[in-house]
């Protein structure tokens, strides 16, 4: 059963869990005082821009009209000369879907697709107050020989030394317990920018539930436990890029190092 401490900051999620491992006093920001983002990184923009473009594309959106109308919602021209470098990712993965469900007989496609569980693995809806862990998935494939493929769009580069597990086990936790007739998974990281897909494994439901549903279950208390002293900062090399880099004190402390001026170093 959850601890106390894990159920007073349900639900979680993927984001909430790392963050809260990551700085409580970020977690403290963001989850528990509800602080508005000082600054909004142009990073979370230019993502937040694709993703929607995607989704759009997926739905059956021409992809002018779509990058059109989302290129104009960003507020600068080089956040605009960003996305564009990134645009021609999304008719490559488009292409590409479409001769892997020409291939495969699918049973529904899932974009933008919500989940949610209680404390007991049980499903609920997305916004219920029982709520324990959510996500929204980019993007799945449930196809007819009980397998399900689930894909994750990255904007960013590839981050050497994670595996496709690592960013899509909270989100295969949730599949197994939304589609039990599933029995394996396709976990996939879509890296916009290289135009390419990773594919783990596939990974069977057993191990889900023996191995990926402890470790989650985990990584929640960890991360309770972590925030529940109070907002510590944990200074790192993600402060710079940090949307509340501007009010934490931590953050101000590696920018701004005080360089002491000696008169001797002109000779």
């Amino acid at each position: 059963m959850p601890s106390t401490r894990a159920l007073i900051h349900a639900p979680w999620s993927a984001s909430k869990v790392s963050t809260g491992l990551r700085c409580p006093q970020l977690f403290h920001f963001k989850y528990i005082q509800k602080v508005k983002e000082p600054e909004v990184m142009p990073e979370a923009r230019i993502g937040k821009a694709i993703h929607k473009s995607l989704e759009q594309v997926l739905m059956g959106t021409p992809l002018a009209e779509s990058t059109a109308q989302v290129r104009a919602e960003l507020p600068s021209e080089i956040e605009q000369m960003r996305f564009d470098n990134l645009v021609p990712g999304i008719p490559a993965f488009a292409t590409r879907i479409g001769q892997f469900r020409r291939r495969r007989r699918v049973a529904r496609q899932l974009v933008e697709y919500s989940l949610a569980v209680r404390e007991d693995l049980t499903t609920t809806q997305f916004y219920a107050g029982d709520a324990y862990y959510r996500g929204v998935l980019d993007l799945g494939y449930l196809f007819e020989d009980d397998s399900l493929a689930l894909v994750d769009h990255k904007t960013g580069a590839r981050i050497p030394g994670t595996t496709v597990t690592d960013q899509l086990e909270g989100y295969a936790v949730l599949a197994a317990s939304a589609f039990r007739h599933v029995r394996r998974f396709w976990l996939g990281i879509h890296w916009i920018a290289e135009r390419s897909v990773e594919w783990s494994t596939p990974v069977p439901a057993e191990l889900i539930r023996d191995t990926l549903v402890p470790d989650l279950l985990d990584n929640i208390e960890a991360a309770a436990l972590a925030v529940d002293d109070g907002p510590r900062p944990n200074a790192g090399s993600w402060c710079d890029r940090c949307s509340y880099r501007t009010i934490c004190p931590a953050s101000k402390d590696i920018r701004y190092e005080p360089v002491e001026y000696d008169e001797d170093d002109e000779d």
